[in-house]
This record gives structure tokens, C-alpha cells and sequence, in this order.
């Protein structure tokens, strides 16, 4: 499989995994956001020109599916993606502690630019409050899911990739 290929497959299943088990999967009023972790994981394996374009593509479809406007996630992902991306020439892990600690810190990125955005376009909630009962336990979710996914995300996208990745190999 090519790098194309692996990459939207690891975005359909997000998709899939985000619209059809992640209302089930609320916990506390919290609901896990497959796309988000995907596409962190495509842009610590990728880079940050794949991580925009696919974190501009997840937040869209997050975007689309929800009962939101569109727009404000696309934001956040692409922001996030390429951020994430830029992280990938920095970092090199041993272990699965800093890439995890890397997407949590990435994901409050993420879920900090969305409600700014929400915050901005005038819905009514308090930042502060939406910050602390929806953000920081949505980052703890999106650390859980990475926790459970990520080594198999790696290992599924370094398919794709014509050159062996030298970030995160220790991790599959």
C-alpha cells in the first residue's frame, strides 16, 4: 500500500470510529474524537505539509457531522496537524511516554483553538467552564485512545512509507 492509501484508511476508520461509536463512547459528557488523534499520529509519522492537509480534511469532516457550524474544528485540526508535524523533527522517543504526552499536549491545542473559535462565533458558554468539564477531560480521552491505538497507527502508516521513519521506532 502507498502512503495515499495508508493515510485514508487511517482517516475512514477515524471517520467511522467518530460517527458511528463515539456518541456511544461518552464518558462524563465527554465525547472521544477519533479524527483529532488520527490526525496527530499522521503527522508525527508524516510531517507537517500531510499533517495540515489531513488535519484541515478531519476537522472538515468533523466539522460536517456534527450539529456545529463548519469550520471551527477544521481550523483547529489544520493548526494542530501541522504543529504536530513540525514536532516530528524534534522529537525522538524511546518509549511510548513522550509521543502520548506530546498528543495530549497537541490535542489541548486542538481543543483550546475550538473553543475559541466557538467562543468567538458567539454561542453562548462560558470559555473557562467548556475549558475544564469538555477540553482537559477530552485531552485525557484522546491520551486513552492514543494509548490503545498509537502503536498500531504507527505501524500500519510506516507501511505506507517508502523510507523507515526515524522518529518513534523503538514503539513498533
Amino acid at each position: 500500500m502507498g502512503r495515499f492509501t495508508t493515510t485514508a484508511l487511517t482517516l475512514l476508520g477515524a471517520l467511522l470510529l467518530q460517527a458511528i461509536f463515539a456518541p456511544s463512547l461518552i464518558i462524563f459528557g465527554v465525547t472521544p474524537n477519533f479524527l483529532m488523534v488520527a490526525v496527530i499520529v499522521i503527522a508525527f509519522i508524516r510531517g507537517s505539509k500531510e499533517g495540515t492537509i489531513v488535519g484541515f480534511i478531519a476537522g472538515l469532516l468533523f466539522d460536517l457531522i456534527g450539529t456545529m457550524i463548519v469550520g471551527p474544528m477544521a481550523l483547529a485540526l489544520t493548526i494542530t496537524g501541522f504543529v504536530a508535524g513540525i514536532l516530528k523533527e524534534q522529537i525522538f522517543a524511546h518509549s511510548w511516554l513522550l509521543p502520548i504526552t506530546v498528543l495530549g499536549v497537541a490535542s489541548l491545542v486542538a481543543e483550546t483553538i475550538y473553543l475559541i473559535m466557538i467562543t468567538a462565533l458567539g454561542f453562548p458558554m462560558s470559555f473557562f467552564g467548556a475549558l475544564a468539564t469538555r477540553a482537559l477531560p477530552g485531552v485525557l480521552y484522546a491520551m486513552l485512545i492514543a494509548l490503545i491505538s498509537f502503536p498500531m497507527l504507527t505501524k500500519f502508516l510506516r507501511k505506507g512509507s517508502s523510507a523507515e521513519a526515524n522518529t518513534f521506532k523503538r514503539i513498533t
